[in-house]
């Protein structure tokens, strides 16, 4: 597609891992822009009926990020900005969304948070536990670390091919 004659509007995507400052970023673009943010985990606290139900919380995770893509697909038709605070853990995640943005006409922007130093990840993660109201997004370092080893940090190369975005630490 010719970026100079997009019609849509503008796909920010978040990725890193936990404590990383994906929320954070997510929320200052959405108040710099007034683009609308879909983060999950709000809408899954949301509806999530026992709060101590991890189970259910990771079933919902598909479910909500499919509903929000379906609702963020119609605002980049009106040309919104629409910023996805998902993680986006795999190239060919990233990849998927931004060539449907590109079919709608939207630009995409990719925002790739530092997710090198593990401790202080985890040193963030714990201060965010002790300031949550819910339990349902307490995370503990035995029961995440494990699973992070899957995260592929977007290479310059990649980043090059979105239209705005970069490296943030």
């Amino acid at each position: 597609m010719d970026k100079n004659h997009q019609t849509g509007g503008t796909l920010v995507l978040i990725c890193g891992l936990p404590g990383s400052g994906k929320t954070t970023l997510a929320k200052q673009i959405e108040a710099e822009r007034g683009a609308i943010l879909m983060s999950p985990d709000d809408w899954i606290e949301a509806v999530l009926a026992n709060p101590e139900d991890r189970e259910e919380r990771d079933r919902l995770r598909s479910a909500v990020e499919n509903l929000q893509w379906k609702a963020a697909r119609d605002y980049l038709a009106k040309g919104h900005t629409v910023i996805l605070d998902n993680g986006f853990w795999s190239e060919m995640e990233r990849t998927q969304y931004a060539m449907e943005a590109l079919e709608i006409g939207a630009r995409i922007e990719l925002y790739a948070m530092d997710s090198s130093d593990r401790d202080e990840l985890w040193r963030r993660i714990e201060k965010r536990n002790q300031e949550l109201t819910s339990p349902v997004w307490i995370m503990q370092r035995e029961d995440h670390d494990p699973h992070w080893t899957g995260f592929e940090p977007p290479t310059p190369h990649e980043i090059s091919f979105y239209d705005d975005g970069g490296f943030r630490s």
